[in-house]
């Protein structure tokens, strides 16, 4: 599986400079980055994340995809994902979502993250793959939890996040965990 990834209502694929203004709307919005130790972005901040994944993406080997999510019913840029290497000698990567507020609660997330670890364990050669999860983002818990992901530990104020020192809970699983048809 290589990019795009295509799902039944998804499209995940790197970002391009036409999704500057979709993807500034739900990055600079403070319910979506609420739990996330970036944003909300400024328009700076948002043109210098896509220059950014726009130049990683070309980089070989490509370690990290920092990904668009589209609604392929509407063509549009719903949020995003990624796929960051972290432990390249152990075959670990680790995975984050957001995704703009009328796409919370929606299955889209599940889809997201059960694409995601298709094509990490397909495509990649992961091992293991994790989330940092805050501990009150019982959303983003219940979600993982109930895709396969097992509570692995539990991170005390290990994150510094808007002036905060911030818990972040452990969740992974791994490649002999994922049933091979992704279900």
């Amino acid at each position: 599986m290589a990019l795009p990834i295509v799902t039944a209502r998804l499209e995940i694929r790197d970002f391009i400079p036409e999704d500057r203004s979709a993807l500034h709307e739900y990055a600079s919005d403070p319910r979506v980055t609420q739990y996330l130790w970036w944003g909300p972005f400024s328009e700076i901040e948002t043109l210098q994340f896509l220059e950014r994944t726009g130049r990683d993406a070309k980089m070989p080997p490509r370690a990290n995809f920092e990904l668009a999510v589209v609604d392929r019913e509407h063509g549009r840029v719903i949020g995003g994902c990624e796929f960051l290497s972290r432990r390249a000698i152990y075959q670990e990567y680790e995975i984050g979502y957001f995704f703009r507020p009328e796409a919370w609660g929606r299955g889209i997330a599940t889809e997201t993250v059960r694409a995601l670890l298709g094509f990490g364990f397909r495509s990649i050669g992961a091992h293991r793959i994790y989330a940092l999860v805050d501990p009150e983002n019982t959303a983003s818990q219940r979600l993982l939890a109930r895709i396969g992901f097992r509570l692995e530990g539990h991170l005390r104020k290990d994150a510094f996040i808007r002036g905060e020192w911030r818990d972040s809970l452990v969740y992974a699983i791994l490649a002999d965990e994922w049933p091979s048809d992704g279900s």
